[in-house]
């Protein structure tokens, strides 16, 4: 069993990373340490294993999405259509007819 990102299975509370998890569920439907039903368990009902270190409070995460957003639109190449300075002249449309 690896130490990085586990998820914890739902009715038993073993945990296990999340490759192994779907090894053994592809070859049985119970827990490989009790031996408990997996029958009925989605990927969603997975619970995923963190530490204080991997939390982030959304005002921090919120910033930070921000600061990406304004970093990618000051990346991105400055476009004017050449035809936002031709200026509209009617009479020349009169005398084209």
């Amino acid at each position: 069993m690896e130490t990085n990102s586990k998820i914890v299975l739902p009715n038993c509370s073993h945990a296990m990373c999340m490759k192994c998890y779907r090894e053994w569920h592809a070859r049985s439907q119970s827990c490989p340490f009790c031996r408990d039903s997996l029958k009925r368990v989605n990927s969603r009902d997975l619970w995923i294993f963190t530490d204080n270190g991997e939390v982030i409070d959304m005002t921090t995460l919120a910033r930070e999405n921000l600061r990406r957003l304004f970093l990618y639109v000051e990346k991105l190449p400055l476009l004017v259509p050449e035809s936002v300075f031709d200026v509209y002249d009617a009479h020349y449309d009169s005398h084209i007819k």
